[in-house]
């Protein structure tokens, strides 16, 4: 995982002040989020919503994803007869699951190995992970060791996991974050050693890289070089900061107007552009590196974040997030998407409502908004649907001026009792460990091109035109 990255700017101050206010008054934030009416609670901030009829982006099938370790093929996480996490991942897919992080240059192939072992790579896992990816409809960006590999043995593997995972197989990553350990021209030629070999074995082979984290300088000149070289997705990976500083008020502001993640998703997107690579995608994300922390990462306020994040992804051009999650050898990763005791998933948290909100407005064209009335309040279009995240500490009432006509809608909302609650809901249902999810939208009333919704304070709303 990302080990440094550059601190967050100033200019998120706003919004971190709105976050503590929000804090302050969680109690009238629950009686919100919880549809009661108190003596107490304040009256709603009427909000002003206009969607732009005008594209600015696009959110398509697979858009959010996950990243785990690669250490976890060994170890048997990934099990089609595992019908609980097959289930989880089928709620949010079809989308993306990316292996690699610090671990992928950690475990090597052995074609001769029998599998069953978190310290290497066999044929019967990747067999098993071939299995589970069929039974999920997700594809794979395949991460490979370069760190403590050769050439020969990264072909020997991607052929094999070519011929097993088949048309599950989006792209192949080369080692893992390797601006740490090495210099962009020398990466480049091992990059090119690898791809020799490797096409040499699987002539159809494409790639993703450099997958660097803490500078993004490395993106142009790689995108620009090896973009006829079988890359067809330019990555970065991304954090806020090391989660000994972590502070929702801190996350919240990453991705406010000049937020150190809002201006690294216009850096990697005009390198993008710079580089001439097809796209772009953050195949390693999370709050905070080392895991998150408890009590910011895994509460509601990482939700609105996360959403806030995926819109700042798919406005700058991207293709979409994979948050990492999963379980580590290495440190506890508190803001998983899906929790684990063991290899075994015991339910999801903040992370995974966001991207279960996101799937709920489907693909589609993305349409920037403008909100007039209130702070701390973002919202957007995904094709004919609206998503308003509300970070403050004010229940909104919201007049929505949407991109086109409709004649009916349904609010989403993702709503707890506080943002440093872990009790969060979509439309008044959770998710279990199994999947379950029942939700019961709200029907709205449209008049032409505008509906009117409530959006309680530190939440946020789907609104599903028709």
């Amino acid at each position: 995982m990302i080990r440094v990255l550059e601190r967050r700017r100033a200019a998120g101050a706003l919004l971190a002040a709105s976050v503590a206010a929000a804090l302050c008054a969680s109690g009238a934030g629950t009686a919100a989020a919880a549809g009661t009416s108190t003596a107490t609670t304040r009256a709603a901030t009427p909000v002003t919503v206009t969607v732009s009829s005008a594209g600015s982006g696009q959110s398509g099938t697979g858009f959010a994803g996950f990243s785990y370790e690669k250490d976890r093929v060994g170890a048997g996480m990934f099990d089609a007869h595992d019908t609980n996490l097959v289930s989880l991942f089928r709620l949010l897919g079809p989308s993306v699951l990316r292996l690699g992080g610090n671990l992928v240059d950690m475990v090597n192939w052995n074609p001769t190995g029998s599998g069953g072992s978190a310290s290497q790579i066999a044929p019967a896992d990747v067999d098993k992970l071939a299995a589970f990816v069929h039974a999920t409809g997700w594809k794979v960006l395949y991460g490979i060791n370069l760190k403590t590999n050769n050439s020969a043995n990264a072909a020997s593997e991607a052929a094999y996991a070519a011929k097993a995972l088949g048309s599950s197989l989006l792209a192949f990553e080369i080692g893992n974050e390797v601006n740490y350990y090495t210099s962009e021209s020398a990466y480049e030629a091992s990059y090119n050693n690898y791809v020799k070999a490797i096409r040499a074995k699987v002539p159809s082979a494409v790639f993703d890289g450099p997958g660097t984290a803490g500078t993004t300088s490395w993106l142009t000149p790689f995108g620009t070089h090896e973009r006829s070289n079988a890359l067809t997705i330019l990555s970065m990976h991304a954090y806020i900061g090391n989660n000994s500083g972590a502070t929702i008020s801190g996350m919240l502001a990453s991705t406010a107007p000049g937020g150190v993640l809002t201006n690294l998703c216009s850096a990697v997107g005009g390198a993008r552009a710079a580089g001439g690579v097809a796209q772009w995608r953050m195949t390693e994300a999370n709050s905070y590196f080392h895991g998150g922390e408890p009590g910011v990462s895994d509460v509601q306020a990482a939700a609105l974040w996360a959403l806030d994040f995926m819109d700042d992804v798919a406005a700058h051009g991207g293709s979409g997030v994979n948050f990492h999650g999963g379980t580590s050898t290495q440190f506890p990763l508190y803001y998983s998407p899906i929790m684990f005791s063991g290899l075994n998933p015991t339910g999801v948290q903040a992370v995974y409502y966001a991207e279960l909100l996101w799937s709920l407005a489907g693909a589609g064209t993305l349409h920037s908004a403008t909100v007039s009335g209130a702070s701390g309040v973002t919202a957007w279009g995904i094709g004919a649907n609206v998503m308003l995240d509300n970070k403050s500490s004010a229940t909104l009432t919201a007049t929505v001026h949407l991109s086109g006509s409709a004649t009916r809608a349904a609010a989403y909302p993702l709503t707890a009792p506080s943002l440093t609650s872990k009790s969060i809901t979509i439309a008044g249902s959770g998710v279990s460990v199994t999947a379950a999810f029942h939700p019961t939208p709200q029907q709205l009333t449209v008049s032409g091109s505008t509906v009117t919704v409530t959006v309680p304070a530190g939440s946020a709303m789907l609104i599903v035109t028709g």
